[in-house]
């Protein structure tokens, strides 16, 4: 069902009008929290009414194993990509623990969201101190920086990585295993894994951009350029090459043996030792290996396999 719908026949369900009614009696003096306790009562009746057998009518009739089996709900919502962190789960029940705290007073038990559900605090997205510069502002060639390990984690350039919603695309890989890139030249969705390296870069790279809002003037795409160049030279890489890590990795975990452009094998050595690797022929190791290389292909958007001989194979 529609989230906006779901909403809305929720609001009309006695469970939540009765709540409603009990909040604004109680925090009638300040709208601020009363529209915000609202909101999670909200939630707090849709998981009931939808996840929880729909049983409960009154504020009143909500007890500990109700809000303890909802702060578990969270639990899994997290554990299954739905939250970024586990602070937007105890944010929710911590809301409940309010309303119920406003209710029944000093009778209520609190609902311990590490000890009665298992939240225990853990966040994709680091929250550091910024590298600052001379002029007190945040360092942008540290800022660039989520730009070459988005390209080395998902085998992106760096438009792509440019125009990636981050946030949606923390909540795809961690729930798909997936996230989805839109090509920048033709507009083409492709999926891309999404291993353990690429949430902490799309985690890294949402709060770098921000960090991004304290600079005087907003980025354009010349400015991450010529910062992204500046960091991959540093670190020995070019504009391009950083998305080869990407391609040598996937290559790897595709077939069980390195690249030869690590290993230092030439062409029919690398298909011998894939032969032995896979316990296959020299002619079913070769289409193995061709095979990897469409494989790759298509995750970073390129046409045909030549263009991978530039990151996998050994240079005569």
């Amino acid at each position: 069902m529609d989230k906006a719908l779901l909403r809305h026949k929720t609001s009309l369900h006695q469970l939540y009008k009765n709540g409603e009614s009990e909040i604004i009696r109680a925090c009638n003096d300040n709208a601020k929290t009363q529209k915000r306790l609202i909101s999670q009562w909200l939630s707090f009746c849709i998981w009931s009414i939808t996840k929880d057998g729909n049983s409960l009518e009154t504020i009143n009739s909500v007890t500990r194993e109700h809000i303890i089996r909802y702060g578990q709900y969270l639990k899994s919502e997290f554990d299954n990509g739905r939250f970024a962190s586990t602070s937007s789960a105890m944010s929710y029940l911590s809301g409940i623990n309010t309303v119920m705290k406003l209710i029944h007073g000093d009778n209520w038990e609190k609902i311990s969201p590490i000890k009665d559900c298992g939240l225990e605090p853990i966040s994709h997205i680091p929250n550091e101190k910024p590298e600052l510069d001379k002029n007190g502002l945040p360092d942008i060639e540290s800022l660039a920086g989520y730009l070459l390990e988005l390209q080395m984690s998902l085998g992106v350039v760096i438009r792509e990585a440019l125009i990636l919603d981050l946030k949606e695309a923390l909540i795809d890989g961690r729930s798909t295993g997936f996230v989805t890139i839109t090509s920048f030249q033709n507009g083409v969705r492709r999926k891309i894994p999404c291993r353990q390296n690429a949430i902490k870069a799309i985690g890294n790279g949402i709060a770098a951009r921000r960090l991004q809002k304290l600079l005087p003037k907003k980025w354009e795409f010349d400015d991450f350029l010529s910062a992204h160049n500046k960091l991959a030279a540093r670190k020995g890489y070019s504009t391009n090459t950083a998305r080869g890590i990407y391609v040598r990795d996937r290559y790897q975990e595709l077939t069980g043996v390195e690249p030869p452009i690590i290993s230092g094998l030439s062409q029919t050595e690398h298909w011998q030792k894939l032969s032995q690797h896979s316990n296959k022929t020299l002619s079913e190791s070769k289409g193995l290996d061709k095979n990897a290389r469409h494989q790759i292909a298509i995750e970073i958007g390129v046409l045909g396999i030549a263009p991978l001989k530039e990151y996998l194979d050994k240079k005569p």
